[in-house]
């Protein structure tokens, strides 16, 4: 049987990491490890997730095409993962997690290739293989140059204690939103800033032009000015997912804050036992401060963001941080193309 199920200790692990990466656990089940062997029909080389169609023998011996999703295509492909080796007609076995709403789906987290190689989606496993380690040498001064997320850094996925701090308007917010049709990345939408600053496995940059600092994520190609010339946010200006940002320097922290936000997303499901799967909505008067300074004791970038929404919420955020190691990645077009709900590509 090709299709079944895989428990082994070390793809668990496997599996827990990937599911740190994005919002796993409302679409897979990490407790149902699944192998699917068979040969590749077609490799959708998308972001911020592409997808992998294997025909492979299901359990009653007729052949089925799975779709596993994983890591965009970028991220893939820097881990070592390249299209080509993934052409129409290779052989190839997938370990990852069963999809929770169709059987012939799932999130691939290694693919073994007919010569024996067995490939991480998140890199290379073993001593020696973290990327923060190897990159640790990449000496810094500053919060300039570019920088990707220390794997241990925190994340704000998961549990999101703000919900039960939600004002009437919050709750009817929330109670609008369907996490599965109405996910902003759907749209190639980048979410909010919080979501853009933990955006797994992607590096940034910081740089200045005279009087702006210049933010580049290559998540979803986002890039955000800081105007240190501007004391405050232009009262007629327009609403986006990233506001509108201004800056100062405080010793060398640089400080940002940024408004004119446009109602959107900051968390798109968030899992509370005993409830359905929500998301955690802001409204336009949200408003945050970011905190961004070098430490060169540890020569990592630290981040630190605080927000704030009296329209939907009755008290502050509490801060959430990361920690960012110096990176030699050359950030690279992310190239999102909308998808539908189903994850097949929107038509022009």
């Amino acid at each position: 049987m090709i299709w079944r199920a895989f428990v082994a200790i070390l793809l668990l692990g496997a599996l827990r990491s990937a599911g740190a990466h994005h919002a796993f656990a409302p679409h897979f089940d990490a407790g149902k490890p699944v192998v699917i062997s068979g040969t590749v029909v077609e490799y959708e080389q998308r972001n911020p997730h592409a997808y992998l169609h294997v025909a492979a023998v299901d359990e009653n011996g007729l052949t089925r095409e799975y779709v596993c999703e994983s890591h965009g295509v970028t991220q893939l492909s820097r881990n070592g993962i390249r299209p080509d080796m993934l052409e129409p007609g290779t052989i190839v076995t997938l370990t990852g997690s069963q999809a929770r709403r169709d059987p012939y789906a799932c999130f691939f987290t290694t693919v073994e290739l007919a010569d024996g190689r067995v490939l991480n989606v998140n890199g290379p496993r073993g001593p020696g293989a973290d990327s923060a380690t190897r990159q640790a040498e990449i000496r810094r001064t500053d919060i300039y140059g570019t920088w990707m997320r220390a794997a241990a850094s925190g994340t704000p996925s998961g549990a999101q204690p703000m919900l039960d701090f939600l004002t009437p308007a919050g709750e009817a917010a929330v109670a609008a939103y369907d996490p599965f049709t109405d996910d902003p990345t759907f749209r190639c939408d980048p979410v909010a800033i919080r979501r853009v600053w933990f955006a797994p496995g992607t590096p940034l940059s910081i740089s200045r032009e005279g009087e702006k600092v210049i933010l580049r994520h290559e998540w979803m190609d986002v890039e955000r000015i800081v105007h240190l010339d501007m004391t405050e946010h232009p009262a007629d200006g327009p609403r986006t997912s990233l506001g509108h940002s201004i800056g100062r320097f405080e010793g060398e922290t640089l400080v940002i804050e940024t408004a004119n936000y446009a109602a959107g997303v900051l968390s798109q499901y968030v899992e509370t036992p005993g409830m359905p799967i929500r998301g955690m909505l802001h409204s336009d008067a949200l408003t945050s401060v970011e905190r961004v300074s070098f430490d060169a004791a540890a020569n990592r970038l630290q981040v630190t963001i605080e927000l704030d929404d009296p329209v939907f919420f009755t008290r502050t955020f509490d801060p959430a941080s990361a920690t960012y190691a110096p990176s030699a990645l050359e950030i690279q077009p992310f190239g999102c193309r909308p998808e539908n709900a189903d994850h097949s590509l929107v038509e022009d």
